[in-house]
């Protein structure tokens, strides 16, 4: 029953504003290619798990509509109050079926942002000055369970893998034509020292967070350094808005 007690839920608000906010920043410029991305009907694609195309093949006109719900939604979610949830349910939907027309450009930051939408259904969201309130840890337990498989699965993937132990295989992404070319990446690829221990530290932090952030004495710990982690990625590679939409969920965890 101690894990269903009531806890402090000021970190909702935080985790509200930034996720509205962050999107805002993917989701409006996607409007000067609503028709070159997601509503050419010469280039349709349909990938699992949902297959929309397969059966709502969008217009200009329809997936203007779609983008516009999204963008009103998500001012409603920074603004908060009743309307908060329905208004995450709008935006996940609206923007799952307009990014599905993306179909091979199905990005992981958009994957993951629906994700931390659905966790947000079941915090408490919806209410105001949670600064001062203790409410059910329900929805942080659905984000725990989200970012620990997140991490989790990663780390012990590459842990399998020789090539991430020598950081042969980090090297080669910091010069990947999509997710590299930074020029501090690109210098620190040169580096077989640095990027094992990169690498190293990598394996460290993902394949130990399901197990740390569950500690009240490491979770701060773990947070602090996934946040670095994850800010260092900003400066080493090009994985778009993948970590700061990482990091909205973090006042919760």
């Amino acid at each position: 029953q101690r894990w269903f007690e009531p806890e402090w839920a000021g970190g909702w608000t935080l985790c509200r504003w930034t996720y509205g906010l962050i999107a805002l920043g993917f989701h409006l410029p996607r409007m000067q290619w609503l028709s070159d991305a997601y509503a050419d009907q010469n280039l349709l694609y349909s990938r699992p798990p949902l297959h929309i195309p397969d059966w709502w093949i969008l217009t200009p006109s329809s997936a203007a509509v779609l983008w516009a719900v999204g963008a009103l939604a998500l001012l409603v979610i920074i603004w908060g109050g009743k309307l908060t949830k329905p208004a995450l349910v709008l935006w996940i939907v609206s923007s799952t079926i307009l990014v599905a027309h993306e179909g091979l450009n199905w990005k992981a930051y958009d994957r993951l942002h629906a994700w931390i939408g659905i966790a947000m259904l079941l915090g408490p969201t919806s209410q105001r000055n949670l600064q001062a309130k203790a409410r059910s840890p329900v929805g942080r337990w659905m984000m725990l369970l989200i970012f620990c498989s997140l991490y989790g699965m990663t780390g012990w993937t590459k842990a399998l893998q020789p090539g991430w132990w020598t950081g042969e295989i980090l090297a080669y992404h910091l010069v990947d034509m999509h997710f590299g070319h930074q020029p501090l990446g690109i210098w620190l690829s040169g580096m077989p020292g640095v990027t094992q221990a990169m690498a190293v530290g990598t394996l460290a932090f993902e394949a130990l967070f399901p197990f740390a952030i569950l500690s009240r004495r490491t979770n701060p710990w773990v947070l602090a350094i996934g946040t670095l982690f994850h800010l260092s990625l900003i400066v080493v590679m090009n994985v778009g808005p993948f970590s700061i939409v990482t990091l909205c969920a973090y006042p919760v965890l």
